[in-house]
């Protein structure tokens, strides 16, 4: 703080004014500019002076005079702080657009975001996993492991595609308990990362990608950001729509689907086997991209999961997301991408260029993790887990919201889409406003308007916490 209050301070020993007073106008200045604001803790006199070069007296003198004119405030023993009751200054006019910019500015993307609520302390946050639970000993071990044996190898630069034994590793995986045969595979942090780079490789400025009207508003997000023009398509019981995909694209040539075709988000419905076949087939007939967007498919509790499109991807076409964020940690940022060579061989180069990898020794110690069992021992805990909170969620809505809500138990998933009655934006408002967060229909919706439902997921919360945050929606759902 002395340090970066003696570059703000300019005090010239030949100039007619005392040194002292130089200091108290400028100190005046920076608070009347908004630089020092009401409170702002000031630094000791010593310290100060010696960053100043001038004698201690100097600065006391100068403080003393702020003091009688009501600029600061010291307490006897304490620090002396910008007065507390002084009026903050008026905030600037935002700056206009550089000239020499604005050539820039017609093409800019028109990003479709809408601004998250802040959060709360019972957030039903969908597809959150509850990093309470993550096995931090083994990972911190592993890391450890992983560290001391390969040393520089993963500490200092590396591949773009990740480390070697977490590529491997997940290509097994992929293809052992997902059937997925896709040639390639990247390591990107974290599946917004791996989507962001197919994006910016797939997608030229004004390509139509279609998207769920139903769906993940940072994908789209992503894929807008690469200049992309986003066609919405009809999600429903069955999933995402084809017939009215392809009429779509017969209306004008499609270049890229975007879908999450397991648990579609945030319906959870699972696209349907004719839809399938019918996807693959328009995409390989007008070699359309399909990007699958699988974000949580170890989370399955009815049944085998059903193998992802690229399982039975024989064109192609299937360019395969996927991420670890939800059976270890987001934090973590680990995802991955799989695909054909030519396209994965140009995302590496992509990735190259931006970030050029990812945490080698946090990969390492995934890899670890995934060959000793210990990744999977934790799979089926969470699992295991997760079911028992999505019953106990369920059991809830029923027996305190049964006339007000209507769901179906879905197969897989991290969350409910849950029907509510009467107007749902004011009883989520009602209910965030005592601290349990939920997110209506409006936040998925490609048109952004409000709708009957929102999501409540459940993993993120254990049953006490989730039977709190029913009780709240209970006494929120009538305004009071």
């Amino acid at each position: 703080m002395a340090a970066d209050l003696a570059l703000a301070l300019r005090l010239d020993p030949a100039a007619p004014q005392p040194l002292y007073q130089q200091l108290a106008r400028g100190v005046t200045d920076l608070v009347r500019t908004g630089r020092l604001r009401p409170g702002d803790r000031l630094p000791g006199t010593r310290v100060l002076a010696l960053a100043l070069g001038v004698h201690r007296h100097t600065v006391l003198a100068a403080w003393r005079e702020l003091s009688l004119e009501g600029w600061v405030e010291a307490v006897s023993g304490g620090p002396t702080r910008v007065a507390r009751g002084l009026p903050l200054p008026p905030s600037p006019p935002p700056p206009s657009p550089s000239p020499g910019l604005g050539f820039l500015l017609p093409d800019a993307p028109e990003l479709p975001l809408l601004a998250a609520p802040p959060r709360v302390p019972l957030e039903l946050a969908e597809g959150l996993p509850d990093t309470r639970l993550l096995p931090v000993d083994p990972y911190v071990r592993a890391w450890r492991r992983a560290v001391r044996r390969r040393g520089g190898a993963v500490l200092g630069y590396g591949d773009s595609r990740g480390h070697p034994a977490l590529v491997d590793a997940l290509a097994t995986r992929l293809r052992v308990r997902r059937g997925v045969l896709a040639p390639e595979l990247c390591v990107t942090r974290g599946s917004q990362q791996a989507l962001d780079l197919v994006a910016r490789v797939l997608v030229r400025p004004g390509d139509r990608v279609a998207v769920e009207a139903l769906g993940y508003r940072p994908a789209w997000a992503a894929l807008a950001g690469a200049g992309a023009r986003l066609v919405p398509v009809p999600v429903d019981a069955e999933g995402l729509d084809v017939d009215a995909l392809a009429a779509l694209h017969a209306e004008a040539p499609l270049r890229a689907v975007y879908l999450t075709s397991q648990h579609q988000y945030p319906t959870t419905v699972t696209l349907s086997a004719p839809r399938r076949l019918a996807l693959l087939a328009l995409a390989a007939r007008h070699g359309m991209a399909l990007l699958e967007d699988d974000y949580d498919h170890e989370f399955h509790f009815r049944g085998p999961p059903v193998w992802p499109l690229a399982a039975a991807d024989r064109d192609g076409v299937v360019v395969y997301l996927g991420t670890l964020s939800k059976i270890l940690a987001p934090g973590l940022r680990l995802g991955f991408v799989a695909g054909p060579s030519a396209l994965i061989a140009r995302v590496v180069a992509a990735r190259h260029l931006s970030d050029r990898q990812g945490d080698l020794a946090g990969e390492a110690a995934v890899a670890e993790l995934l060959g000793d069992g210990e990744l999977d021992r934790h799979v089926n805990r969470m699992r295991r887990v997760y079911a028992a909170r999505r019953e106990f969620l369920a059991e809830r809505l029923h027996a305190e919201l049964a006339e007000r809500v209507q769901f179906r138990l879905p197969d897989g998933g991290l969350g409910l889409w849950v029907r509510g009655q009467g107007d749902v934006e004011g009883w989520t408002a009602r209910a965030r406003a005592r601290g349990v967060g939920v997110r209506t229909e409006r936040w998925y919706r490609f048109d952004g308007a409000a709708g009957p439902h929102f999501k409540a997921g459940y993993a993120a919360l254990d049953e006490e916490e989730l039977g709190r945050a029913v009780r709240v929606l209970a006494e929120t759902a009538d305004a009071r």
